[in-house]
């Protein structure tokens, strides 16, 4: 045997080597990522409004999410069209939403291998890495498993994306699915047609089958939405989109995080940067659609979800690019493979405490939106409407009930016609369309907050600016794990004129006595709170002084916390909290019997459900106080 034949033997062994070690590295990436979807294991309180939308279709009343009200304030027209067929095969939502997710994630594991083999040789183990890669990345793992349409999504544009790249006509139906997924297949769908048009200078025979194909697949979905909802863009998009400095900065800050959680702030694109000269036909468009796609995120402001959503469709692109640029850069194989490890390592490690803590906090609002909706029902056998600026589960557990959305994105007078922002709203969120005078024309039976009776959104905010808020709400509680949990019930009708008539300084001076109060930073509290009565107009809201009388209590001056909720039930009928605090006081610090019964009746005509908690918690203080006194007695 020649040399030359041994020499293509030995090659032909080390190709057939490379490429069963690429196969096993793209099935370890799939495995990877199944195992990171399961230790997910939950659904964003988002997905919940789809499933009401798909519910209320299945029941008959179309594609609405309160029923009469026709707003498109999803986002996810396929998607939801998959979840109604997912019911309709008798799978429930979540668990139907986790499975196509998972499968969808998969999918783009095996078209970002797919896209390798065509970037790199056949034959060589890359792919199959590019595709461990992307299975390893808890951002991907974490959105594939959350019930929204984001892994499908992805899917499609990847999947578009190789298709294009072999130039076959098979992108069309990948745009189209993509565009119906979600409105930035839209944007996918110009950069592989700007792409084209540039590249070959000229509108060719197939930018123009894509272009006509395109939109002759999609007109009827654009009469759809314009005869059923009068709109072409949906609802959100009024609600969230502002062009403004704010929605920039925004943007700039998400981009950011995300740069540095699984870019090193962009050192690992350093390499794919310094061999522009080097790249191929095929890396261009990759490397155009990446940095179009992520300066659209920029403008829009990025996105209210946190863990790098709007990044989940440029992963594989990104991991594409940055392998790339190590392999053309380094010619040493020892400092290739350590940058990818590098690389590996740190988008595991580095986000990792970042996700899990978003993870737990949404783990902890669906428990918290669900137990508080399991009371709500048991209190509240009607047929009551509510107000809430976190609409997803509570939602979809109140079908028949109608839901206003603080927020507007299923609320199209919300979106299209907010309030003017007012001055001194101070706030982290990123949602600030709201109308309170709409609101509270609705006269909604209950108002729940995100943070119960804490306001935090502008929208949640807002609302104590108007005295008919204040004057008529008052809150009602339930309480389990561990902690008594508040939403506000209306009392009273609203009538008359509707008008913002109190200073705008009351609500962030009210609200900076809350943060200081929930800090144990009583007197500060206290400061604060006697600052928001001067600020409020008569009648004065009365947690104002059920706050003072409490932060007083915490700092055991007792004589005045009792005087001044025995103020406030003389004025306000209404404050149960207040006549909570009184039984506790005169059961179990006072021994007034007679005095502890008045106030358990007022109690239970309030909020009969706490009494058996009120009691517990009296018992156990009072045994305490007991205790208390007979040690200074021993000391003495």
């Amino acid at each position: 045997m020649s040399k030359g034949q041994k020499n293509n033997i030995s090659n032909l062994i080390s190709s057939k080597m490379f490429l069963r070690l690429s196969y096993l590295l793209l099935a370890l990436g799939i495995i990877a990522h199944l195992s990171q979807a399961l230790y997910f294991d939950f659904t964003q309180d988002d997905a919940f409004i789809t499933f009401r939308y798909a519910a209320n279709f299945l029941n008959g009343d179309g594609l609405v999410y309160n029923i009469g009200e026709r707003v498109e304030g999803y986002t996810n027209f396929l998607w939801m069209i998959i979840m109604i067929l997912g019911k309709l095969a008798g799978i429930d939502f979540v668990i139907f939403s986790r499975l196509a997710g998972m499968l969808c994630g998969v999918g783009t594991i095996i078209f970002t291998w797919f896209i390798g083999r065509i970037i790199f040789d056949r034959q060589s183990i890359l792919p199959g890495l590019c595709s461990f890669t992307l299975g390893t990345i808890l951002s991907f793992g974490y959105w594939s498993v959350a019930g929204l349409e984001t892994a499908a999504f992805s899917m499609m544009a990847v999947g578009a994306i190789y298709f294009y790249l072999r130039k076959s006509y098979s992108v069309i139906y990948f745009l189209v699915l993509a565009t119906l997924l979600r409105p930035e297949g839209g944007l996918v769908f110009g950069i592989i047609l700007a792409h084209n048009l540039f590249s070959t200078k000229s509108f060719s025979k197939y930018a123009k089958t894509i272009f006509a194909a395109y939109v002759i697949l999609l007109i009827p979905y654009a009469i759809f939405k314009w005869t059923y909802f009068s709109a072409l863009l949906p609802n959100p998009f009024y609600a969230k989109t502002g062009f403004n400095l704010k929605q920039l900065l925004n943007g700039l800050e998400y981009t950011g995080t995300f740069l540095w959680h699984y870019l090193a702030g962009g050192l690992f694109l350093v390499p794919f940067l310094l061999v522009y000269k080097k790249w191929s036909h095929h890396i261009r468009l990759i490397s155009v659609f990446l940095l179009i796609y992520a300066v659209y995120i920029v403008l829009i402001g990025g996105d209210v979800l946190k863990v790098h959503r709007f990044f989940v469709p440029l992963f594989p692109g990104l991991i594409l690019v940055s392998i790339y640029g190590f392999i053309k850069l380094f010619k040493s194989k020892i400092i290739v493979l350590i940058s990818l490890i590098l690389l590996l390592s740190w988008q595991i490690y580095i986000p990792s405490e970042y996700i899990d803590t978003y993870h737990r906090a949404e783990r902890a609002l669906n428990s918290k939106m669900n137990q508080t909706i399991d009371h709500l029902l048991d209190a509240d056998k009607t047929k009551f409407s509510i107000g809430v600026s976190t609409i997803g589960i509570v939602g979809y557990r109140l079908m028949g009930h109608t839901v206003i959305d603080l927020l507007g994105l299923t609320d199209s007078t919300i979106a299209r016609h907010p309030e003017k922002p007012i001055p001194g709203l101070i706030t982290t969120w990123k949602e600030d369309s709201y109308n309170s005078e709409y609101v509270l024309s609705r006269q909604p039976d209950y108002i729940m907050f995100s943070t119960e009776f804490k306001p935090s959104a502008p929208a949640e905010r807002a609302l104590f600016l108007y005295s008919t808020f204040l004057g008529s709400y008052r809150t009602t509680g339930f309480y389990f794990d561990g902690t008594l949990h508040s939403i506000f019930k209306r009392y009273y009708s609203i009538e008359g004129d509707i008008e913002r008539d109190i200073d705008e300084m009351f609500i962030q001076t009210y609200y900076n006595g809350i943060d200081l109060w929930s800090q144990k930073r009583y007197k500060e509290a206290i400061s604060k709170f006697n600052k928001a009565i001067g600020l409020c107009p008569d009648p004065k809201f009365p947690y104002l002084y059920y706050y003072i009388a409490d932060a007083n209590r915490e700092l055991y001056n007792l004589e005045i916390a009792y005087n001044i909720l025995n103020k406030l039930v003389s004025i306000d009928t209404l404050v149960f909290e207040a006549y909570k605090d009184l039984y506790i006081f005169e059961y179990a610090i006072l021994d007034n019997s007679e005095m502890a019964q008045h106030y358990h009746k007022k109690v239970n005509q309030l909020v009969p459900w706490y009494i058996p908690r009120l009691e517990s918690l009296a018992k156990s203080l009072k045994l305490e106080y007991k205790n208390a006194i007979n040690a200074a007695g021993d000391g003495q």
